[in-house]
């Protein structure tokens, strides 16, 4: 097997291209209407909720409001097709390089070398499949061994099983191309007619007529076709049929033009009702998030900073300011799973001013990213798993708290405690390594004396006891439990302490740190020390 073909054919693409449905709008039934050359609007698309009432495609507008005269009528956007095609060739951008766009509703990928990276084909199937899904769309698969066989085997309509239901994948896998020689003999000849006369394909040209001839001659389906004399059909003007025919059996090569992402990623979707509330937001971003996090796959980039644009509906007078969401990654990401959970912490902070009708989701920067190195022993494995959860940790963190509420310590070989540990942001210390074992531990944790976590931004003066010798903490003495830790240093920067620090507890139960001051400012006179000073300086947990 030298390549392995996935075509994702999407029915109900001037449908799903004008979504995403809020759950009121879904229940309705929804026309899509186009016209034709001669001016006539016929239906191209209709949801589940038309069809059952009668209306289908190919059926004139007017036809189709005579049984559905409560349906929705939307004029077909081809702007917004092509639009969501390229979305969902982003998002399959995350599965392989080698894609295809093919019009008017049809994306082809060359699956053969993601094959073992992701597990297998059922695997990779599942995440083709849950892509497509997640960004509303409706599809058919075909899976075959040359690009046109798994074109022509998606188009095909899955008769639907014992139970009625359609089944989800491919119906039938052709791995071999054996086997994709014998799933093509009973198509119908007009399926394959549609793929002659896609204007497209430069090499092709035809038209009904030849289709006419054939089926003049007793050809209704390929296997038909394949009887008829090769010589005979050439001289009567079917020679593109027979050249589609050795290109979807293998034996022509078939090149294809591969899909290139745009130099810079930055996505909009139009909401087809303003969005009043934060969940039909998130159901939005979705499909925008997925195509980001193709888009980073192709390039071969993670991102750090990503910027989401709520673009508000026009008012009587004026438009509301845009609505912008920034997001900083303390560690680059391509993971959308990440990624999304991050701006839904954004969104859950704001309050909407305004219905929203547009998201715009812009990747400000980004870093390069040929992916990470496993380890082979499961020690080291380990580590890596417990970094990638710490740096999700802060990511989410920050998206909930905001940026300036996390920050990493510092350790500083300081014995001074206010000098002791420096605060950085968290993604500094994460790329520095500020937050793991600091070069020198400070002196109080050699000699494993007890510091609170929690320090005074500035330490608060206590008043003495009735006997002059404990200091009092909420109206009641403290009792010191240790020994006292002296501390003299500071000498060398001008910032000299002489303190004696004690762990104290207090009526309440709460544990303090205080000290008594024993600078040169509490001196009365020479040789004599004057009433001493207490002050509280951190509560332990």
């Amino acid at each position: 097997m030298h390549a392995l073909w996935l075509c994702l054919h999407l029915p109900q693409l001037p449908l799903d291209a004008l979504g995403p449905w809020p759950e009121p709008l879904a229940a309705l039934p929804v026309l899509v209407w186009e016209a034709d050359g001669r001016g006539a609007r016929l239906v191209c698309s209709a949801n589940p909720a038309a069809r059952g009432l009668g209306a289908v495609p190919g059926q004139r507008l007017g036809s189709a409001q005579a049984l559905a005269p409560q349906a929705l009528l939307l004029a077909r956007d081809p702007v917004r097709e092509a639009a969501a095609l390229q979305r969902l060739a982003l998002a399959l951008g995350s599965l392989t390089p080698s894609i295809e766009i093919a019009p008017p509703a049809q994306l082809l990928l060359d699956i053969h070398a993601s094959l073992r990276l992701f597990g297998g084909l059922r695997a990779l199937l599942r995440r083709a499949l849950a892509l497509a899904r997640g960004s509303g769309f409706t599809l058919r698969c075909g899976l075959a061994a040359t690009p046109l066989a798994a074109q022509w085997l998606a188009a095909q309509a899955d008769p639907p099983d014992r139970r009625g239901r359609r089944p989800p994948g491919p119906r039938r896998r052709c791995i071999q191309l054996a086997s994709t020689r014998r799933a093509l003999q009973p198509l119908p000849l007009a399926l394959v007619a549609g793929f002659l006369a896609n204007p497209v394909d430069k090499a092709i040209d035809t038209t009904a007529d030849s289709l006419q001839m054939l089926q003049a001659l007793g050809a209704r389906r390929v296997a038909d076709l394949r009887r008829l004399p090769r010589s005979g059909l050439a001289r009567r003007g079917a020679a593109a049929w027979l050249d589609a025919l050795d290109r979807a059996e293998g034996r022509r090569p078939d090149p294809r033009r591969w899909f290139e992402p745009p130099e810079a990623c930055r996505l909009g979707l139009e909401l087809p009702h303003p969005a009043e509330a934060v969940p039909a937001l998130e159901a939005a971003l979705a499909p925008l998030v997925q195509a980001l996090c193709g888009w980073l796959a192709l390039r071969w980039r993670a991102a750090q900073g990503i910027e989401l644009r709520l673009q508000h509906e026009y008012g009587a007078r004026r438009r509301l300011a845009d609505d912008v969401l920034t997001l900083d990654l303390a560690t680059p990401s391509r993971d959308a799973a990440h990624l999304l959970t991050l701006l839904r912490e954004r969104l859950q902070r704001i309050e909407l001013r305004a219905p929203v009708d547009r998201l715009t989701l812009d990747l400000t920067r980004h870093l390069p990213d040929a992916g990470r190195p496993r380890a082979l022993l499961p020690d080291a494995l380990d580590d890596q798993t417990h970094a990638d959860a710490r740096a999700g940790l802060i990511d989410r963190l920050r998206a909930r708290l905001g940026a300036d509420q996390v920050q990493c310590i510092q350790l500083q070989a300081d014995a001074r405690p206010e000098h002791a540990e420096r605060r950085l942001p968290a993604e500094v210390g994460i790329r520095t390594g500020a937050a793991g074992t600091p070069a020198r531990r400070p002196p109080s944790a050699d000699h494993g004396l007890p510091r609170p976590t929690w320090l005074l931004a500035t330490p608060q003066p206590l008043p003495l006891s009735r006997n002059g010798e404990l200091p009092v903490h909420l109206g009641q003495p403290l009792r010191l439990l240790t020994r006292a830790e002296r501390i003299e240093t500071g000498w060398h920067d001008g910032a000299l302490v002489r303190r004696d620090y004690h762990v104290a507890l207090a009526d309440d139960g709460t544990l303090c740190w205080v000290y008594r001051d024993r600078s040169p400012a509490t001196a009365a006179d020479a040789g004599e020390l004057a009433t001493p000073r207490w002050f509280l300086h951190g509560l332990f947990g």
